[in-house]
């Protein structure tokens, strides 16, 4: 968990004023969870644990 604001808000806010690529990396897995992240306007998602090469490749 973020200490200030969680990854939803963070996300909603960084889209308020730009469109930088943002990679939602959690431990939360559930399809839910993951259509949240997306329409919430992250360009993918990735779960813990992760595969390093896979994410550098999702960059």
């Amino acid at each position: 968990m973020m200490p200030e604001m969680d990854g939803w808000t963070t996300c909603e806010k960084i889209r308020e004023f730009s469109d930088v690529p943002i990679i939602m990396l959690t431990a939360r897995n559930a399809v839910e969870q993951v259509v949240k992240g997306l329409k919430k306007g992250t360009d993918d998602y990735v779960s813990k644990p992760f595969n390093e090469e896979e994410l550098l490749a999702r960059m």
